[in-house]
């Protein structure tokens, strides 16, 4: 998570840096552009339409790089993108040439130029600017998104070599819990299922869980394994309910992504209640995932929802970007989540 906040804070540096010395290049020019203005009516004078042209020019660049590229011709809508363009050269075109032409009549009063005359100059410079900070915005763009390509290389290298040095022999861990199982009277069956259960939830992560996807039959398992040994661990006050409806067990998904919230709603139930309820729903409708938890609820001082959360949340954004909604909300006693994946 370091290296995380300390390369966002380089490129904000970096962008900040690139920006600033852009509106410093571009003042000089105008400052040399409006040696006329300075010769006749003194600095003071020509800062107000030097101030006036900057600020042109950063709605005709900022509104081009910060609203019609991301959300039109990024998003391809490209009709709206050339209506947009369109408007916004217009309008700097257009209020370029009469701010020219207004201070320009003042210091040159003998000049007959009209508002239309500055148009096609305007006009020029306006494409000018556009075409810049397209490639500078792209060119930024591409930047940024090697760094998290990279970031995130480090990443899955520091998570490999800690989940290296925390794993523990699998053999000897299923030979031990095939040992405990043998020693479990047979008359317990409830004993013997918990440790079968068990074994089954190591074996997915260990072997089944170690993948990009898995199919959505296998997770269903592992969560149907879950909740049994939560069910069987907890107090008789707590109602837990669980419907898996899926057509397509092979569909494919990524593992372990519903087990988090499922935690966090047995850790998070409240036990001092008469009654407590669990209700956990796993729907698949076509091509859509949808997952719904909740659990009675109350508020607590600090509340985190723990890392878990926090860890499940950054790998949807990573591989369902713009595929799924999260819905978290809290009311009447009642925590509830709600997460539709579009595969």
């Amino acid at each position: 998570m370091e290296i995380n906040q300390s390369v966002l804070n380089f490129l904000f540096q970096k962008r900040y840096a690139f920006h600033l010395l852009f509106w410093v290049m571009y003042a000089v020019f105008m400052v040399l552009f409006s040696q006329g203005y300075i010769e006749t009516k003194g600095w003071l004078f020509s800062m107000m339409p030097v101030s006036l042209y900057i600020v042109l020019m950063a709605i005709l660049v900022y509104g081009h790089t910060f609203v019609l590229i991301p959300r039109f011709l990024e998003q391809k809508k490209i009709a709206l993108y050339v209506i947009g363009l369109v408007l916004l050269v217009s309008f700097y075109t257009l209020a370029e040439s009469v701010n020219q032409q207004f201070w320009n009549s003042i210091i040159y009063p003998k000049d007959t130029s009209t508002v239309p005359s500055y148009f096609v100059w305007n006009t020029f410079y306006a494409f000018c600017f556009i075409l810049n900070s397209t490639l500078l915005y792209f060119t930024q763009k591409w930047s940024e998104q090697r760094q998290q390509v990279k970031n995130i290389q480090i990443s899955q290298l520091q998570t490999e070599l800690k989940y290296l040095r925390a794993q523990i022999n699998p053999h000897f861990l299923f030979n031990g819990l095939n040992t405990i199982y043998g020693t479990i009277d047979i008359d317990n069956e409830e004993a013997r299922n918990m440790v079968v259960q068990f074994s089954d939830l190591l074996r997915y992560n260990l072997y089944d869980a170690d993948t990009d996807f898995v199919e959505i039959g296998k997770e269903a398992v592992y969560l149907e394994n879950y909740i049994a040994l939560q069910k069987a661990r907890s107090n008789s006050n707590l109602k837990i309910e669980l419907e898996i409806e899926i057509s397509d067990k092979s569909l494919k998904i990524a593992p372990l992504i519903f087990v988090a919230f499922v935690e966090n709603t047995f850790k998070y139930t409240t036990r001092n209640l008469p009654e407590n309820n669990i209700s956990i729903f796993l729907t698949q409708n076509g091509k859509r995932i949808i997952f719904e938890c909740r659990n009675s609820y109350i508020e607590q001082a600090n509340d985190t929802r723990g890392i878990g959360l926090v860890n499940v949340m950054r790998r949807l954004e990573l591989l369902y970007k713009d595929q799924y909604t999260l819905e978290i909300k809290k009311e009447n006693g009642i925590y509830e989540t709600r997460l539709t994946i579009d595969l």
